[in-house]
Order: structure tokens, then sequence, then C-alpha cells
């Protein structure tokens, strides 16, 4: 099958007409060469602007197709959820939703297990914060799970009183949840992947393993058979989160290490949640809060983050870690300093790059290690830096300082954030939150509109090592592009707020078009 794809402004080319085949780019020209080739269909884009396609380097792809599939609670006040709890769904004995934030209540208002039991005391209550680091539950669940009283483990904590259930308990509720088969989760992944392709995504690194499942198998079967079905519309670099060394070790024995699959399914690197989220209080500093006797707290010994690492390493597989919080941050870098390879070929990394000092950005770059960012996050964390001691925020949040260093990749965590990557090359370039206006400091790392346009194609592409067929508008790279209704390279930023995705193509086939 040839597209010609005419009459389009391409970023970085005088060209103004693409020739496809198959999942390929294979001419770029002008209209008049294009037009002259003998193709199946021509298009024409009208004066529209195609670009390569959007790649977003960390999410949680079945997971947010979960979150879209249920209870969404992003945004609602606390009388809004109990609004949205007495009119929803029971699906399989339970009610499930994910999004709520502090942030979004009346000051003196809490969502806790009383205000759910008033809610239910029969049905099964189970709401997941913004973050996904923090639960609260009702009784009925606490039931279920066989909590009676406070419970405490490694990295791990629950709350009788108050219901709330923080990280490494999480998994606790999950077990006792419905579990979902594979055609659910196949649908799952379809919404999510459905979901990036309206925002012009093509490319994902995301975390699936754990997101729904106790174990890594229903997931990783699920993508692969969707795989070979040719049911992807995202291609999917998998982030791999194991919490347990020998089922990691088992999953290797298998055969499975980085780069196995192909271009639509592949395995990526190995993932690590070494600590919780700054909204949830979990996020490891080196420091209390403010206003607090805590200072959260790691997920996991640092002894255990240097198996997984040697672990991975052998198998030549690189590793990222979860780590928001500098404290979390200290002990990540201890073990990379260890055992990273000069240059770091593997591209270890940090996930979130969040509450860091300047020692460590300096360390980061030094070392080379890959940066997995998330510019969307500025528009919520900038009114929860108040939090954050105030030595501890010079150096946060340092996008621009890590993309000039290093390889520092842009994404969402989805469903922390729904994908939206023209939303976050706004809020890489002001460094202020579209929702209220509150600055993010330092205003030294605002990035540029190119540089923040970047973070999202050629670093993604080049931090899962697809730069040499993805990231580009040129022949023998795949036919992964958009098209917009502005130039966002060069247009301004009320116009670049109002640009929306007019048409997604991945591996040749339009899979958005509006």
């Amino acid at each position: 099958m040839r597209t010609a794809y005419y009459n389009a402004v391409i970023r970085d080319s005088s060209a103004t007409a693409i020739l496809t085949e198959d999942e390929r780019i294979i001419q770029v020209g002008t209209d008049e060469e294009i037009l002259a080739e003998q193709a199946d269909e021509s298009v024409n884009l009208c004066g529209m602007y195609l670009m390569p396609s959007f790649a977003d380097t960390h999410m949680h792809l079945a997971g947010m197709g979960r979150y879209l599939s249920e209870l969404i609670l992003n945004g609602c006040t606390l009388e809004q959820i109990g609004t949205k709890l007495r009119g929803a769904e029971v699906k399989n004995g339970w009610i499930i939703g994910r999004g709520y934030s502090e942030n979004d209540f009346a000051e003196g208002e809490v969502l806790n297990k009383a205000f759910l039991d008033s809610i239910s005391k029969d049905v099964p209550i189970a709401l997941t914060r913004v973050c996904g680091h923090k639960m609260t539950v009702n009784s009925k669940v606490l039931e279920l799970i066989g909590i009676h009283e406070d419970y405490e483990a490694e990295g791990a904590r629950i709350y009788f009183e108050t219901g709330a259930v923080e990280e490494n308990a999480i998994p606790m509720v999950h077990a006792a949840e419905p579990v979902p088969d594979e055609k659910t989760l196949m649908e799952y992944i379809e919404t999510g992947a459905a979901y990036c392709n309206k925002k012009g995504i093509t490319i994902v690194g995301s975390d699936d393993f754990l997101s729904i499942l106790e174990n890594y198998k229903g997931m990783l079967n699920a993508f692969e058979k969707m795989s070979f079905q040719n049911r992807l519309t995202v291609r999917v670099n998998e982030q791999c989160e194991f919490n347990d060394v020998k089922e990691f070790s088992e999953f290797l024995d298998e055969g499975y290490t980085m780069d196995v699959g192909n271009d639509l399914f592949r395995i990526g690197p190995l993932k690590l949640i070494t600590d919780g989220s700054m909204g949830a209080h979990t996020a490891a500093l080196s420091k209390p809060y403010v206003n607090d006797t805590q200072s959260g707290y790691v997920c996991i010994s640092e002894d255990d983050i240097r198996i997984f690492v040697q672990l991975a390493n052998r198998f030549n597989m690189s590793t990222i870690a979860h780590a928001i919080g500098d404290a979390a941050v200290d002990a990540v870098l201890r073990v990379f300093d260890d055992e990273v390879l000069e240059g770091n070929p593997l591209h270890h990394g940090l996930v979130h790059c969040q509450i860091m000092r300047k020692d460590q950005v300096e360390k980061v770059i030094a070392k080379k290690l890959s940066c997995y960012i998330q510019t969307q996050f500025i528009d919520e964390d900038s009114q929860m830096m108040v939090m954050i001691p105030e030595d501890l925020r010079e150096y946060s949040y340092p996008y621009r300082t890590l993309y000039e260093g290093t390889i520092a990749s842009n994404g969402s965590d989805a469903p922390v954030e729904l994908p939206d990557p023209i939303r976050g090359i706004i809020l890489a370039e002001t460094r202020k939150s579209i929702k209220n206006g509150i600055p993010m400091a330092p205003e030294s790392e605002r990035m540029s509109r190119r540089q923040a346009i970047d973070s999202f194609v050629e670093a993604g592409c080049r931090q899962l090592f697809m730069e040499d067929r993805l990231g580009r508008i040129e022949p023998g790279y795949y036919a992964d592009f958009i098209v917009l209704d502005n130039n966002i390279d060069t247009c301004d930023l009320e116009t670049l707020q109002k640009t929306e995705v007019q048409m997604t193509v991945m591996n040749g086939r339009t899979v958005f078009e509006k």
C-alpha cells in the first residue's frame, strides 16, 4: 500500500510531501515529485504541520486504560467524590476509582475510611490517589485483606483508623480485587493506546507488569498476543517491574531481557520503585516535610537495589528507578556509581527527577544517567512545593539542565497525568501552572520550545534505542507521524494552547483522525 501525503509544512524540511509504502517512509519531496509517483491513495493535508509522532517514555498504558474504564476522580471535591460513589456501578462486587487529590478538597476535608463507610460498609470501596502511591479503602476492604489494626512492613503501611494504604501495602488490596481476564486486559491496553493516538503518541515506555495483576505473566501474554495479532496502535517498550528477585530471575531464565520482541512490543529496562510520592508524603526526603515530622520512606533497601541491578547487568538489561525524594535518589546513585559502566551504554537511569540537590544533578550528568521527566507534573506540583524544605527546592525539577547534560525524555506517568505532549511542551517552556498560574522555581530551568518538543520526539526515540528508525521524517524511517493544525515550533503560546492533533499515523496506517 502506497500513500502520498502532500500540501504540508514538514518539520525541519523544505519538502512539502512524503510517500509511504506499508510501514515505511520511502520518499520525501515536493508535491509535484511525490504526486508523480504511483500511489494507491493521495491525502491533501491542506497546509497543515507534519512532524514525527510523540514518544511518552514513562507511563502505565494498561493502568491508564483501566483508569479510563472505572470511576475517574481527578479534580473532584470531597462532596463530588461522595456523589460519584453513590451513583457508581458496582462491578464484580467492588467500587474502584482513582484520581483524588487533597489539593482539590476544601480546608479541613479528609477522605478516609469513615467517609467511605458512610457510602457503604458492605460493598468494598478502594480509591487510589492520583499519584498511585496511596489508597483509601473502607472497612469492607480491610476485612477482606485481614487487617484489624495498623500494619507496617518494609515500605508498606496501612492505617486501620483512616483506611489509608501506602506503597508496598497496595498490592494487598489489588490481590483481593476481582482479577481481570485476558480479554479485559486487552481492552484496557486498547483503550489506553487509543487515548495516546488522540494526543499524537505512537511510542511509549510503559510499566504494566504489576500495575493490575500480581504476576507479570498475564500482562506479558496479553501484550505478546496483541503484538502478534497486529492489534497495538502504539509501540510499547515494556518497563519491567518486579518486587521479588526470584520472580525476576525466572523472567530472565525464560529468555526475556532488553530488546526481546519486536518494534511493536519489546522488553525494555527493569523498573524499580524506591520511594513514594510528594502528595502522599511518602517520597523519601533527606529531611522532614514542612510542618511535619515525617520525611517519607524508601520502599526497597539499598542492598536489594544492588542485587536487582547486578542481576539485570548480567543479562545486559538496564535498570530505571522511580526515585522522587532526594534520599531515594542518594540510594540509587550509590548503587549506580558502582554498577554502571562508563558512558552508560545500557541507559540506566532515574524516573521523575523531582526533588534533587545540586550534587545529585552533577552526578547524574557526569555518569550520563538517563532521565525520564514529566513536565506535565508542573501544573499540579507547583502548588505542592511549599511542603518541601526550602533548601531542597533550589535544584528540584532541573529539566533544562538534565536535558542539556544527558538523555532526558518526557512523558506523563499516566494515569497520574493523562498524556498530553502539547500541554507538556507548554509547561516545559513556561514552567508555570496552567491551572492556577503558580510558577515553578527556578525560572532558569525553563526549556526552549525546541528542547521541549524534542524531549517528546528525538530524546524519546534515543532513550528507547529507536533513533535509527523513529523520530524523523526521512526515507527508511517508520511511517509514524502526526498532522497538527499549527506549526508548534514557531507559533505563539496562545496558538500552541489551541493546537490539536488532526491525524496520527503509526506504522503506515491511520490510527486517529479528527
